[in-house]
């Protein structure tokens, strides 16, 4: 008869013999005597401890056998640079046999910034987030490559897809491929139609790409899933995915201007530091009066969507290669301080209250927004772009004269 047991349950014959049998304890292997001098189980001896002694060090003057370093002049100050960014030295530009001027490797960057933000908005609909991230990993694998090396349109797509996982909105690549094939087709269409009309297709211009909505469905703008060239843009795409990843180092958590703006326009409202420099409308949109609470809420909202609208600019540049996003968007809340017609009370100077920039910091910065968007603008903003850059070089005339000043005096 079996008798029930607390922890294994029913007794067994199997069971009964094992639990019958005496344990057996097995000797471990002696350990190795540690050597002379301390230091343990293959460890090399501390020269710190025991009686040998710390290890005799190498004459004064030396250091491993190596000569002595100059030292450097006590009253010597070496200061790194504000960026060490120069479109000159980038890869697409000291390509060779082929190199690219300066000029066409910016406007083949603008280019492909503008394809990225179409795809990644209108046709994939994906996040404002994700789109910025999908343009930062552009621009830092196009900083060490060349465009001769690699297809920009395939980068872009690896890049939206690679962006997409990362801000937890991932589309699947069958339909990455198949919207920026679609994209990129009417592009070419539509530069083919320029071209036989005898006009000069500008791929810049925001009209260059035309929006999914516009164009109607064309079998010349799907690609087969089962042919070829499917398969081999599929691998294509995967294997770009992979390179931008080692290139990037995989560094996938991104820093975006717009936390900086949004955080600089509140504290600015909190701190009630702006005002309107001309009269502030006394009526909204519906036609209904304006109090004081509601103007101030306007000018607000005013300010974060022009410098919204700033900071998307930017994304263009390579802004993201030279400067932190802090002071990108810090930069963009200037323009779009300057863009609205809104200035800081009692006659500061918007230097004053934007922190962690300098004003050549800040200039450079609205300065490349500035050469990017004129010439989208139309004439009514050009009036307010001049006035802008005018001020931009007000301040920097001002920064060098305080500089110059400061400066000690060599008999």
């Amino acid at each position: 008869r079996r008798k029930p047991c607390l922890r294994f349950g029913w007794h067994t014959a199997t069971h009964r013999t094992i639990m019958s049998q005496p344990y057996h304890h097995h000797p471990q292997p002696p350990r190795r005597p540690a050597p002379p001098g301390g230091g343990g189980f293959n460890r090399p001896p501390n020269p710190g401890r025991g009686p040998q002694g710390p290890p005799p060090g190498p004459p004064s003057g030396f250091s491993s056998g190596q000569p002595p370093r100059p030292a450097p002049p006590p009253d010597l100050k070496i200061k790194p640079p504000a960026s060490i960014f120069d479109e000159n030295h980038l890869p697409s530009v000291l390509y060779k046999p082929n190199p690219m001027a300066p000029e066409a490797e910016r406007q083949a960057r603008r280019r492909t910034c503008r394809f990225i933000e179409e795809a990644g908005q209108r046709s994939l609909r994906l996040p404002r987030v994700a789109v910025a991230t999908a343009t930062v990993f552009f621009h830092r694998f196009y900083a060490k490559h060349a465009f001769q090396e690699h297809d920009r349109f395939e980068v872009a797509m690896a890049c939206l897809l690679l962006a997409g996982k990362t801000e937890e909105s991932p589309k699947k690549l069958e339909v990455v491929i198949r919207e920026c094939w679609k994209l990129r087709r009417r592009a070419q269409q539509q530069q083919q139609k320029l071209m036989s009309q005898g006009e000069s297709p500008i791929m810049s211009s925001p009209s260059a790409i035309p929006s999914p909505s516009s164009a109607t469905t064309d079998a010349s703008l799907q690609l087969d899933p089962k042919s070829k060239d499917y398969n081999v843009l599929k691998d294509r795409v995967l294997l770009l995915e992979r390179v931008v990843l080692h290139t990037i180092g995989f560094e996938l958590s991104i820093d975006h201007p717009y936390k900086f703006l949004v955080d600089c326009v509140q504290n600015l409202h909190k701190k009630r530091l702006l005002e309107y420099a001309k009269e502030p409308p006394t009526k909204g949109k519906d036609g209904q009066p304006l109090n004081k609470s509601q103007q101030n809420a306007l000018m607000v909202q005013e300010l974060a969507q022009n410098s919204m609208n700033f900071a998307n600019d930017s994304m263009h540049t390579s802004l993201c290669l030279q400067f932190t996003a802090r002071e990108v968007g810090t930069a963009c809340v200037y323009l779009g301080g300057k863009y609205s017609g809104i200035r800081p009370v009692e006659g500061k100077a918007w230097v004053e209250l934007l922190d962690g920039i300098t004003v050549e910091e800040l200039a450079t910065i609205c300065v490349q927004i500035l050469e990017l968007v004129s010439p989208r603008k139309g004439a009514e903003s050009e009036t307010q772009l001049k006035a802008i850059r005018k001020d931009l070089d007000t301040l920097s005339k001002e920064s060098a004269a305080a500089h110059a000043a400061k400066r000690p005096r060599t008999e």
